[in-house]
């Protein structure tokens, strides 16, 4: 058991992507397995935004190994067929090739998230009963302060106008962890401005997936 805070964490945009690789085959495993046309440079360690057939297969993660045309996403338990229907995991990948730091984060916060409810109740029933539905989607909102020339504002501008979706990295240093996902991002572009306080925008980021932890990072 062990806990940590986040002092001395940084957060990545994914910059730059090597070309799209087409998904043929992914096995029901504890540790998918995917069949790709070429695996290209792709080696172990390195980071891949997938896109799959099967939703919660979809997302940032590492890459545990490579042989030949089969690439093992670390982590990435699909060996649940009525989660992960046999046959649906095709789709696409592409390596990440470079980050942007997001530098002077001066607040962060996770919203949304939170289970939905719809009360049912039968004539015969003297009380009600609460049946999950949905969760809402989550949002990372991070303010951070305001400088024109960083190349970060240039990247979250385009991503916004474009709303592509892109991978996201979270690397919290006490914890030695990795923590990924993919998103669209919201930028707030306009400085908000108040005397005698650092000037700020904001940046918004929709999880279009789920988020990936991988410990012992550094």
């Amino acid at each position: 058991m062990a806990y940590n805070i986040p002092n001395g964490s940084r957060v990545y945009v994914a910059s730059k992507y090597d070309d799209e690789i087409k998904i043929t085959e992914a096995t029901n495993a504890e540790e998918a397995v995917l069949t790709v046309d070429d695996v290209g440079d792709i080696a172990k360690g390195d980071i891949v935004h997938v896109t799959s057939g099967w939703k919660k297969a979809s997302g940032a993660f590492r890459v545990a190994s490579v042989a030949e045309s089969k690439i093992t996403l670390e982590g990435v338990d699909t060996s649940d067929k009525n989660v992960f229907p046999a046959g649906g995991g095709t789709g696409t990948l592409k390596k990440v090739l470079s980050w942007e730091v997001m530098p002077q984060v001066m607040t962060l916060s996770t919203e949304g998230g939170e289970q939905q409810t719809q009360e049912v109740q039968f004539l015969e029933d003297e009380q009600a009963e609460t049946i999950d539905t949905y969760k809402n989607g989550v949002v990372q909102v991070y303010t951070f302060a305001h400088d024109a020339k960083l190349p970060i504002r240039k990247l979250l501008t385009k991503l916004d106008d474009s709303k592509q979706v892109t991978a996201i990295r979270f690397f919290n240093k006490r914890a030695e962890e990795d923590r990924y996902y993919t998103a669209s991002i919201s930028f707030q572009r306009v400085p908000n401005t108040a005397i005698n306080e650092v000037e700020n925008v904001t940046a918004r980021f929709s999880l279009k997936s789920e988020m990936q932890i991988y410990t012992n990072a550094s």
